[in-house]
């Protein structure tokens, strides 16, 4: 098994520390608090790596937005269907 990297650790710090689930947006504005924010990897970079570590894409795909707000889904839902209109012919 590989070892977390610093950003990753951190995140696995949060989460640990607080003992329940958060949003990335939750965690990310925690981060945000006291580290620069040039240093934060973008969101789907981290969603990336969860996703290369996971045997099941779906779960774990699943696993990111279940804690979004209904906004954020919205959101993600309008971002899918622009990006299958830029794929199509």
């Amino acid at each position: 098994m590989r070892r977390l990297g610093d950003l990753e650790a951190e995140i696995m710090d949060r989460l640990w520390t607080w003992d329940r689930s958060a949003t990335v947006r939750e965690v990310v504005d925690d981060i945000n608090k006291t580290r620069p924010v040039a240093a934060v990897r973008p969101t789907a970079a981290l969603m990336e790596d969860g996703l290369g570590e996971s045997k099941d894409r779906s779960a774990a795909l699943r696993h990111f937005v279940e804690d979004m707000s209904q906004e954020e889904v919205a959101a993600l839902r309008r971002a899918l269907r622009n990006m299958d209109r830029q794929t199509k012919p």
